[in-house]
């Protein structure tokens, strides 16, 4: 007959096989994957009339793109001086320019062709006449006296020739540049300078109107300048010009409950099965104004512009796609989409390469 410890031995070999073999099906069983998604947000923009009624009826609010609201128009004269950032490269005559400064107590006029001598022997002519005031001084262009032996001269002070010399030492020429007759870059006033001085303007309205009260930031507003004109025309060589004119500021204030719903009722017409939309946010609507003489109304255009993420109704996460498959072909399934950004596959126990069989044990994590 076997031996007792037999029998031990035995039984001890099958309890560590069945162990083995629950341990095996457990871990079979267990395996659970997360997929977690980093979201690409995708750009909708949305374009469509909107009528701003102080008083509509309530089947206009609910038949109709229309929102309770008015316009407040605020206006001002405004003007400034703006530097002139365009510039062009000319072959002339004119070798520079120069400051005339009057140190004296009495103001002090130069002809045109005054000569004007610099540290190295060059003399150049101013080329139109000045008055330079008492205390003060000017700009003058200047040109070579003889081309011929012109060289470039270096920034400096240069000698008033035929000035009386107990005077040259109050009155004289300074040359922040050097003075050369090769072909030089020159400011020249262009449209873009017109343009950016207008919205310059349109910041010192806003400004004032902010410290006034009168307007707040997130206020919807079309502002416009009027009327404007410059003390120099297009094409001018100048450094600096005064630009003037009247700007226009008119706010626009509307429900905004009642708007972001029509915004909402907007996308609810487009065909965004799977997709996540953003909060929205009125602050980012713009506006153009298209009628404003309607009868207790005023239409504008809008133009929102929203973004959407995917959510995990989206055909592209369907689990049936993942099951059983590798970590790599799951990555490589999501991969490229314009919709994600990024996709991590994470599965336990980790030394299991494959998804589970069972959809149940796919998590799928977006990314907020």
């Amino acid at each position: 007959m076997p031996s007792l410890n037999l029998y031990r031995n035995i039984s001890f070999i099958f309890i560590v096989f069945a162990i083995i073999i629950l341990v095996a099906v457990f871990s079979f069983f267990s395996t659970k994957a997360t997929i977690l998604i980093t979201p690409n947000p995708q750009e909708i923009n949305l374009s469509f009339n909107l009528e701003i009624k102080e008083d509509p009826t309530q089947i206009e609010l609910e038949e109709k793109d229309v929102v309770v609201g008015k316009m407040e128009v605020h206006t001002r004269k405004g003007s400034g001086s703006f530097e002139v950032l365009s510039t062009k490269t000319v072959d002339s005559e004119i070798v520079g320019r120069v400051e005339i400064v009057n140190k004296n107590n009495r103001d002090q006029t130069l002809v045109k062709t005054t000569q004007l001598q610099a540290d190295n022997g060059v003399i150049v002519r101013t080329n139109s006449a000045v008055v330079v005031p008492a205390g003060g001084s000017v700009m003058v262009d200047v040109f070579a006296k003889d081309p011929a032996t012109f060289v470039d001269t270096d920034p400096g002070n240069l000698v008033i020739i035929k000035l009386n010399p107990s005077l040259q030492d109050k009155i004289y020429a300074i040359s922040d540049k050097v003075l050369t007759n090769s072909p030089r870059e020159v400011k020249v006033l262009a449209s873009s300078d017109i343009n950016r001085a207008k919205e310059e303007l349109g910041e010192i309205l806003l400004t004032e109107l902010n410290n006034e009260k009168m307007v707040a930031e997130g206020d919807n507003f079309v502002l416009s300048i009027k009327n404007q004109k410059a003390d120099s025309e297009i094409g001018a060589e100048v450094d600096n010009f005064t630009l003037e004119g009247d700007i226009e500021l008119k706010v626009l204030r509307t429900n905004d409950e009642q708007l972001a719903n029509l915004i909402l009722r907007k996308v609810g017409n487009l065909d965004l099965s799977g997709l996540e939309i953003g909060k929205i946010d009125i602050g980012n609507i713009e506006y153009l104004i298209i009628e404003e003489d309607l009868a207790g109304s005023i239409l504008v255009k809008v133009n929102y512009s929203l973004f959407t993420g995917i959510n995990e109704n989206n055909p592209l996460l369907d689990k049936s796609s993942f099951v059983g498959r590798s970590r790599d072909e799951v990555v490589g399934l999501l991969s490229g989409q314009d919709l994600i950004n990024d996709v991590e596959v994470l599965v336990s126990p980790s030394w299991r390469t494959s998804l589970p069989k069972q959809e149940s044990k796919i998590k799928i994590i977006i990314a907020q």
